[in-house]
């Protein structure tokens, strides 16, 4: 079977995929549960990447949201990084390199990678991370470690996301909205297990339905994946030229 390259492809292209390769999938799933369950999902997940995209197109929302969530990351990742510098550094005292060690525990326990998560999710753990690294402890190895300051821009940065997200909600009703970020990297999942599923069943037990199926679906990733793989070489440095002798 050809390979999707799902991490290559925009939005667009990933849910035209999903929407073309599903119905091909499906038939082949007949009697597993857990498959069924699972392409089930993709779609829904589909179908929510597509209404985030359409209703984001038409938000005025949309860009102040992510600048601000840009902003509250780089905030974030700055904290994180500067508190784990210092439970390193050689050249800090014990008491310095055990504050650090302190405030990494915490970040840790709330998700070194939390601002990779859609808006809601980041949300509600960021205002998590914030409570707890407002207690009396963390404040203190932030003034010991003079990263108070970076703490303080954090916690305005959230607050400023999240000023937005109320207005966008007094603004809109209120409800709800999927986020491409939340439901993208579930569907590449989700996708790229179905087909790596289909493709082991037809290698070891090959019927005439699975060789149908896969010469469909490899023709539908091959019209995908293309574009893809084309936009990856042209965005590639040109290796450089050997030495004139």
């Amino acid at each position: 079977m050809q390979s999707l390259y799902t991490s290559l492809l925009t939005t667009e292209e990933l849910t035209t995929a999903s929407a073309r390769l599903l119905p091909l999938i499906n038939p082949l799933l007949t009697g597993q549960s857990i498959l069924v369950a699972i392409a089930t999902a993709a779609e829904t997940n589909r179908a929510a990447i597509v209404k985030a995209a359409s209703r984001q197109a038409a938000s005025d929302f949309t860009d102040p949201l992510k600048e601000s969530d840009a902003i509250r990351d780089a905030a974030f990742t700055t904290l994180r990084d500067f508190s784990a510098t210092w439970a390193k550094n050689p050249s800090a005292t014990p008491e310095q390199r055990a504050a650090g060690a302190r405030l990494v525990q915490i970040f840790a326990l709330h998700g070194n990678t939390l601002h990779r998560l859609g808006y809601t999710r980041q949300s509600g753990k960021m205002t998590a991370l914030i409570a707890d690294l407002s207690a009396t402890g963390p404040a203190a190895d932030f003034t010991a470690l003079d990263l108070l300051p970076l703490f303080t821009q954090m916690t305005a940065a959230h607050a400023a996301f999240e000023a937005i997200v109320a207005d966008k909600a007094a603004t809109e009703g209120g409800t709800p909205l999927p986020t491409i970020a939340e439901h993208r990297p579930e569907l590449e999942r989700q996708l790229n297990l179905l087909l790596s599923t289909v493709d082991e069943w037809h290698d070891l037990a090959p019927s005439p339905a699975s060789t149908a199926a896969i010469g469909k679906i490899d023709e539908v990733i091959v019209q995908i994946a293309t574009p893809a793989l084309a936009r990856r070489t042209k965005s590639q440095p040109a290796p450089a030229s050997p030495p004139a002798p």
